[in-house]
């Protein structure tokens, strides 16, 4: 169980690091092929997730 978590909160981590450094990327050369409110759903995402990876330490820790 405890190995499960790790690993799923790896995993989001992991997600989300990566689409922190595509939205970064997708700003930086200012893709035009991108509408603008991708990126809200690109941030909505990696807000979601970083609840969840909170939400999954807190169930590692009660274990």
């Amino acid at each position: 169980m405890k190995q499960n978590l790790t690993d799923k909160i790896y995993q989001e981590i992991e997600t989300v690091r990566f689409l922190s450094k595509l939205s970064a990327l997708a700003i930086l050369y200012e893709s035009e092929s991108l509408p603008c409110d991708s990126f809200a759903l690109i941030f909505e995402d990696i807000e979601r997730r970083c609840l969840q990876v909170s939400e999954l330490v807190e169930k590692l820790e009660n274990l």
